[in-house]
């Protein structure tokens, strides 16, 4: 069932033993979206018809992707994620891989939906992504094809059913090619969605029993405009993660908490296991009890906008920077300015689409 959260009240405060996150030394992570373009239309994600994308004119080029992240390893980031929209849709990725591996951060992942992996994930890994992170919402074929936009509720059901099948089997060869590849602690995304696949967080926690993986529900955050969003205030469609972890332990027991430090990168998940399970499972949990005291990263576009947080503003344009050639001292300053911006508590709506910011 899909709750109203209570998610930011007003005059929410800081916890007075809070470090920063308005300090450069609090960052650990920097997002990178190489392209705002996907391959697929996710229904929170998108509007059905989808979105005008950037031209590609105004992409950042990899040598100015890589000057940024330089800039974020010379204050302190030690973790560089991937994201998109789908980074596997930009041509170059590999190049921008390699000069970002050349960096030597501790951690350098990618978020994918996983339909490509199948021709490039052994391309990634030799390139140097020591992590990826796979975005699959659900297991019934007909459903997974309308969150995924493959499919409409208009569609006949065969259709919808043979175009979820066809999606699962690029990412079931996806999977095999990841793991083939080396990439053996995977980690799956699931975005919970009220009254569309909350009913399969059960099945979702079992990929752990015997893959050493890290399942991660995400509560549905209502971000730009989707087709989820439309309505969200008279029937919202987050679904509070206590909830999730309600279902699963009806099923499985009692989960036990897991040492977040043991887990590999510096997200925002409370982790858990499944008792004697091979893999684990992840929260996170941003509309009912958000972590801005503790967000411990910066979002960079594909445009160029270093983004303070993924709810709200505090957008800072770097092309000033790096264009006609970067200059390291601004690009510095900048993220400090950037930092400076994070809101105490995030609002209760994105004011940009999922697709433009990469999660």
């Amino acid at each position: 069932m899909a709750i109203a959260l209570p998610v930011i009240t007003q005059g929410t405060m800081r916890p007075v033993y809070a470090q920063g996150p308005r300090s450069l030394s609090a960052l650990k992570l920097l997002r990178i979206s190489v392209t705002d373009r996907c391959n697929l239309r996710c229904m929170y994600c998108m509007p059905q018809q989808g979105v005008d994308f950037a031209p590609k004119s105004d992409t950042l080029s990899p040598d100015e992707i890589i000057s940024v992240a330089r800039a974020a390893v010379d204050v302190g980031v030690r973790h560089l994620k991937l994201t998109g929209g789908e980074p596997t849709v930009r041509h170059d990725l590999l190049e921008i891989v390699a000069g970002l591996a050349a960096l030597k951060p501790d951690d350098l992942s990618m978020t994918t939906n996983g339909l490509s992996l199948h021709r490039q994930a052994k391309q990634l890994r030799d390139a140097g992504v020591d992590r990826l992170t796979i975005s699959w919402d659900a297991m019934q074929p007909a459903r997974l094809a309308r969150v995924a936009g493959s499919a409409t509720q208009y569609d006949s059901p065969d259709v919808q059913r043979d175009r979820g099948l066809k999606l699962l089997e690029q990412l079931q060869q996806g999977i095999d090619a990841a793991i083939a590849a080396g990439f053996d602690k995977l980690k799956i995304n699931t975005v919970v969605i009220g009254n569309v696949n909350d009913d399969e967080v059960a099945d979702f926690a079992r990929l752990t029993v015997e893959n050493n993986w890290t399942v991660r529900f995400i509560e549905y955050m209502p971000l730009g405009e989707s087709q989820l969003t439309d309505n969200y205030e008279q029937s919202p469609s987050t679904v509070d993660n206590a909830q999730i972890i309600q279902r699963i332990e009806d099923v499985f027991g009692k989960i036990q908490p897991v040492d977040r430090q043991t887990e590999a990168g510096v997200g925002p998940a409370e982790v858990y296991q499944i008792p004697n399970a091979a893999g684990r499972l992840g929260f996170i949990s941003a509309m009912s009890q958000p972590f801005c005291e503790t967000c411990n990263r910066l979002r960079l576009t594909a445009k160029g906008e270093l983004r303070a947080c993924l709810f709200d503003g505090g957008e800072v344009d770097l092309l000033p920077a790096l264009r006609p050639t970067p200059d390291v001292k601004k690009l510095i300053d900048l993220m400090q300015q950037c930092v400076l911006e994070k809101p105490q508590t995030h609002s209760m709506h994105g004011n940009r689409q999922m697709s433009e910011l990469g999660g």
